[in-house]
């Protein structure tokens, strides 16, 4: 592999991600009141789930997660991606994808 192979693999990678994330947050509906086991305030029932809510919940700065959410290569820590799988509220086949997509090293069969 190339070092512009692998960047471009990483680049993919992140915004493949990024793209799952906003999905996964996207169809969380308006109604729901938890985020996992998190409540949500009640002036945020009824409206969809900003990314915003979504850093509160897990416990990261809001422009971190929108770099993560945004393809930007931000690196996400097994623990952090379990709170966002709960956050979001990801079916256990989601969950797998969810880190298969954040840990390059999940995607790669075995060394030869």
């Amino acid at each position: 592999m190339t070092v512009d192979s692998v960047r471009m693999e990483a680049s993919l990678g992140a915004y493949m991600l990024g793209a799952y994330l906003r999905m996964l947050r996207e169809r969380v509906p308006s109604t729901a009141c938890t985020l996992g086991e998190h409540k949500r305030l009640p002036v945020r029932c009824g409206r969809r789930v900003t990314q915003e809510e979504i850093a509160e919940v897990v416990g990261v700065s809001r422009g971190w997660y929108r770099q993560l959410e945004g393809g930007a290569g931000a690196r996400a820590s097994v623990k952090l991606l379990a709170r966002l799988s709960d956050a979001l509220m990801a079916t256990p086949g989601e969950r797998v994808t969810l880190f298969a997509l954040a840990l390059p090293e999940m995607r790669r069969g075995p060394a030869p």
